[in-house]
């Protein structure tokens, strides 16, 4: 796990690298710059001008406006804020790698059925912009009670934070799939044989994008206690904050999920439960702890320091910084599994061979794939709760939907006679 891979300086020597003042010094730079190699090269120095203008302008909202809103703070103890710089987050580069690789695989596969270039470029527009609004709202409607903020406003900044994590994979399947709808409505054209050369492109994406989860510490397994393969989390993380939560961190161990109240079934051994003479029978009656502010830069790079306490039996008992572990407990490498079985399916979608003659053939065998894979993931998983009044979780009800959708799409197609799936797209 590696949530921030660096931090962009906020400043090199006396000048600050964002803010309005800095971009206005820098970008003023780089437009005389370009303005004088394109009037070389173009001649009409009012088309430069109103061009560059339009570029610093781009320019003054990101470097001057978002990026200088997106940098990391410390409190200091004269009350003042130590500024640290931009966080380049893990799980941010992956999502733009894996959106590059999907883009590439799509534009290969859409060329052979003869959609041009141009009309690619649209489509990508549509299919990654709808991709990413989808997964983003599929998560803050799933965990908008999770999502840090004190009020709406302080809410609404962090839910389009999105590449520090929080994106839904069926969102992204939902939304990209209604972009490709909607673009292929407006362009009269019929979509399933789109979304065939398209599949291999998101599988592709979605590889990288779980190595982005396991960068980033979500999509977490359960702690696995045989001899496969096992991963630890660093203190802080998502999996480390969830065993914490309901105590087996501690060596604690109760009848239900929750810390309120809970009945302890059992103490491991040379756990810290034990040290602190807790037992078998005793109830948990909460379990508090919070996370020490940092209080330089290399506090923000270490791992963050606990404080926090366990009431057992009405009985309060410290936890202080030092008793909390380094790592959680072994877990299942859900995220590497997942991206594994990815690529995998990216591999075998990819080499369908003669995948245009029958529409909804790709389609239609990735959802099943994929759905299948996705229930055997999640029973590994321990970040989603069961919906509905049962055991599924979210994505598995979403998946199991997918099948039997796979399942009609094949259906149809083997019904249909064998032909080339749709004309050259030339708009």
């Amino acid at each position: 796990m590696r949530q921030t891979l660096f931090y962009l300086p906020h400043s090199i020597g006396p000048l600050p690298m964002f803010g309005l003042v800095s971009w206005s010094v820098i970008g003023l730079l780089i437009y005389i710059g370009t303005l004088i190699l394109l009037s070389r090269k173009h001649g009409n120095i009012q088309d430069v001008f109103r061009e560059g203008v339009v570029n610093w302008g781009i320019g003054a909202v990101i470097f001057g406006l978002l990026l200088p809103a997106m940098e990391t703070r410390i409190p200091t103890d004269a009350g003042m804020e130590m500024v640290v710089g931009v966080p380049v987050r893990g799980y941010g580069v992956m999502m733009m790698l894996g959106v590059a690789c999907a883009v590439w695989v799509a534009k290969r596969r859409t060329g052979q059925i003869g959609v041009t270039i141009d009309a690619f470029m649209a489509l990508a527009l549509w299919t990654v912009v709808s991709g990413l609004i989808g997964a983003r709202l599929f998560y803050i409607v799933q965990k908008w009670n999770e999502l840090g903020g004190d009020n709406l406003m302080s809410k609404l900044w962090v839910a389009f934070q999105f590449t520090e994590g929080g994106l839904v994979v069926y969102g992204s399947a939902i939304g990209g799939l209604i972009g490709i709808l909607i673009w292929t409505y407006r362009n009269r054209i019929p979509p399933i044989p789109l979304i065939d050369a398209i599949v291999p492109a998101f599988f592709i994406g979605l590889a990288f994008g779980r190595v982005g989860c396991l960068l980033n510490g979500c999509c977490y397994g359960g702690i696995c206690e045989s001899d496969l393969p096992t991963i630890a989390f660093p203190r802080g993380a998502p999996a480390y904050v969830d065993q914490l939560h309901r105590g087996s961190l501690l060596g604690i161990h109760t009848t239900g999920d929750s810390d309120q109240n809970a009945r302890i079934e059992r103490v491991d051994p040379k756990s810290w439960a034990e040290g602190h003479s807790i037992r078998q029978g005793q109830s948990m009656n909460s379990l508090e702890f919070h996370t020490l502010p940092p209080r330089s830069i290399s506090d923000m790079l270490a791992l963050p320091e606990l404080e926090g306490s366990v009431e057992i039996d009405r009985k309060v008992v410290r936890l202080p910084p030092e008793d909390f572990p380094r790592t959680s407990l072994r877990v299942h490498p859900a995220q590497i599994y997942a991206s594994i079985s990815a690529f995998l399916l990216f591999l075998w979608s990819s080499s369908i061979p003669n995948w245009h003659l029958r529409s909804g053939l790709v389609f239609g065998s990735g959802l099943i794939a994929y759905g299948i894979l996705r229930v055997l993931e999640e029973i590994i998983r321990v970040d989603e709760a069961g919906q509905f009044g049962t055991q599924l979780s979210i994505a598995q009800w979403i998946s199991l939907l997918g099948i039997i959708s796979g399942i009609i799409l094949i259906t149809m197609a083997f019904r249909r006679s064998s032909r080339v799936a749709t004309p050259t797209i030339a708009h």
